[in-house]
């Protein structure tokens, strides 16, 4: 076991149920805006932000930096650089998803044009979902595998 961050053996049961509370929090992102209900679809964001946020960062921490310690220590350059690059992806669809809900918050009620929304909420839908997928047939395996 190595001497930073430690294994933790609820953690893929604790993200998994993240993962789901995110894409009902999505759900009622999408159905907000075919509604076209601004305050509603505002309330809907700051609840995925609020649950996005803590579990990337929850993710960032207690995942990727122990996979690529043990991986690093257990000389295993292959998976070093697969949890690396699912690393890199995360930022940047993290990024993205971010940066979309602090616009549409930031923009007025009246100005939201969810006929620009829906499609950015639809891709960033797939990606996270796609990603979700990813993580848990791959990464969290791999994550337990090292305890």
């Amino acid at each position: 076991m190595s001497a930073g961050i430690q294994h933790h053996s609820a953690l893929v049961d604790q993200l998994k149920g993240e993962h789901r509370l995110l894409l009902q929090a999505f759900g009622a992102l999408k159905q907000t805006s075919d509604a076209d209900d601004a305050l509603a679809f505002k309330r809907a964001l700051h609840e995925f932000k609020s649950l996005l946020v803590p579990h990337l960062l929850e993710e960032a921490v207690r995942m990727y930096t122990y996979l690529r310690q043990e991986l690093k220590a257990r000389g295993n350059p292959a998976d070093f650089q697969r949890v690396n690059a699912y690393k890199s992806e995360m930022r940047g669809i993290g990024d993205a998803a971010v940066r979309f809900v602090e616009t549409c918050v930031a923009t007025p009620d009246d100005a939201i044009d969810f006929a620009q929304v829906r499609p950015a909420l639809h891709e960033i839908g797939l990606l996270l979902g796609d990603r979700i997928r990813r993580e848990e047939s791959d990464l969290y395996p791999l994550y337990q595998s090292l305890h």
